[in-house]
């Protein structure tokens, strides 16, 4: 027997499924969210508190993202606390630095200056960029399903393909084969999505260009980034249930009609299922009674790389004057980007209290087939400690603590913090890392992955999968489509109901 009813059950990690929660209970729905702390947003270094990953929402003014915030009421409260950062990124090459914003004029002022005899190519190739990402605005901006599921759908995507340039031709032909700028746009591509570099397509890197440029809202950290959502959640029609883990499902007659879950062995009933973590494990906890679709999608998705990510907290004093929020640096742009030779730096915001500690977050992809050994994981993080030393030369005096928490290795205080703090820590235990994705699926305009239907007709997958291509654009237009299927937006069934009996009395 059920022990409870819930119209909808999110369960996973990824953002996706927190977005569609929060959305849902806005309109009316009764929504249970569970399994969203698999991945703590936090870890503990020492006696110091660090995010896991920085709190970064797309640009502001991106339709996905702002009827996101209008529904839920943040507009003008994510703009008051986290203001669009500017620039929006760094490119650093070993002789070049760039930087990219809204002002146009500064775009070119820094390209005529760094590559005075190619700047015009240069223009010519990321003016292709945004405009080819703009097509894709009015899309991403509308009530289509994506990846598209119908017929009509399809014809609409393959209207607004028509108007891009091939997919598989060559968006940055204007530039030489070796330029610096091609191995910082891939770079960049592979690092704002959820493909690996191998898989990185041409709008992929247009809409990584176009995100970038236009800045991104800052948050502390992830932890503060998914308490947006969980806070929404609870506030309306919603229940947040930590440690609950989804042990098996209940069918009836070809659907879900409950799930069972650990540690009490309680029965929740349900009307939908939202499944936020990937298609692999969602065909895990099927077992036999898992469609041929979901085992087509499980089988076509799996992680080429992973993201690993080592966190710092620095007095001011460390940042180099002229440092933006979101830099990138490529080392060498003849090799792979791969490990510390393409690393992304985010600066995120000193809290309140403690102005002198800043956190910062220092990002690269290593290969999925050595990612398992801690060894291996070990040397990445001192070459990446190097490089840190390279770009940031004084860092390591005034560094707090340094840890990772994929790699089990203990954090590592500053020299001026070492007296202060014990000179031995703890290990961190080593939790998985964010996967950056190869995909065999038919790939909608270059950025799409997985669908949203499972081949279960009340199961839904909505997670990094759907969207590789868009990154965390992608979890907004994900999240919108799986609520837009079950409950149109102004959709409060309590609020009908409220009406019909003022009018009857």
């Amino acid at each position: 027997m059920d022990t409870n009813y819930f119209d909808a059950v999110v369960c996973g990690p990824d953002l996706a499924g927190l977005i569609a929660a929060a959305l849902l209970s806005r309109r009316g729905q009764r929504v249970l969210l569970c399994g969203h702390d698999r991945q703590p947003a936090t870890f503990q270094a020492g006696p110091y508190t660090l995010a896991r990953e920085p709190g970064l929402l797309p640009p502001p003014d991106a339709e996905p993202v702002a009827r996101v915030m209008r529904e839920l009421g943040y507009a003008q409260v994510i703009r008051r606390r986290a203001p669009a950062l500017q620039p929006g990124l760094q490119i650093i090459f070993p002789e070049h630095r760039i930087g990219f914003g809204s002002d146009p004029e500064a775009i070119s002022a820094d390209l005529r200056r760094e590559f005075p005899s190619e700047w015009t190519a240069l223009e010519e190739t990321l003016a292709r960029l945004r405009n080819s990402s703009a097509v894709l605005d009015p899309l991403l901006g509308s009530d289509i399903t994506l990846p598209p599921e119908g017929f009509w759908e399809r014809r609409d995507v393959g209207r607004i393909q028509s108007q891009l340039p091939p997919l598989d031709a060559d968006w940055l032909a204007a530039l030489p084969p070796y330029h610096p700028m091609r191995a910082g746009l891939a770079a960049l591509a592979a690092l704002s999505s959820g493909f690996s570099p191998g898989d990185v397509s041409a709008m992929t890197q247009a809409r990584a260009f176009d995100g970038a440029r236009r800045g991104v809202f800052r948050l502390g950290g992830g932890a503060e980034l998914r308490a947006l959502f969980t806070d929404k959640i609870e506030a309306f029609s919603g229940e947040v249930r930590e440690r609950l883990i989804p042990q098996d499902l209940v069918w009836k007659r070809g659907n879900v009609t409950a799930l069972r879950a650990r540690p009490r062995g309680e029965t929740i009933g349900l009307g939908r299922l939202i499944w936020s973590g990937s298609a692999a494990s969602l065909l895990s906890l099927c077992g036999d009674a898992a469609p041929r679709r979901l085992r087509e999608t499980a089988a076509a998705i799996r992680p080429a790389c992973f993201r690993y990510t080592l966190c710092l907290l620095l007095r001011p004093e460390a940042l180099p004057e002229g440092m933006g929020a979101r830099v990138l640096s490529v080392r060498d742009p003849s090799k792979p980007i791969l490990e510390d030779n393409a690393i992304r730096i985010t600066v995120g915001p000193a809290p309140p209290r403690q102005p002198n500690r800043i956190p910062v977050w220092v990002e690269c992809l290593v290969p999925a087939g050595a990612a398992e050994s801690l060894g291996y994981l070990a040397v990445v993080r001192a070459r990446v400690r190097e490089e840190i030393l390279r770009l940031l030369p004084f860092s390591d005096r005034h560094l707090w603590v340094m840890a990772s928490p994929h790699d089990g290795l203990a954090p590592e205080l500053g020299l001026e913090t070492m007296g202060e703090k014990p000179a031995t820590l703890d290990p961190v235990p080593p939790t998985p890392m964010a996967p950056a994705l190869s995909c065999d699926l038919p790939r909608v305009l270059g950025i799409g992955g997985a669908p949203l239907a499972t081949g279960i007709s009340n199961i839904y997958l909505v997670n990094a999968e759907n969207l590789p291509g868009l990154g965390r654009e992608g979890d907004f237009v994900s999240a919108w489509g799986v609520a837009r299927l079950i409950a149109q937006p102004g959709h409060r069934p309590g609020a009908r109901r409220r009406e019909i009996l003022i009018e009857d009395s």
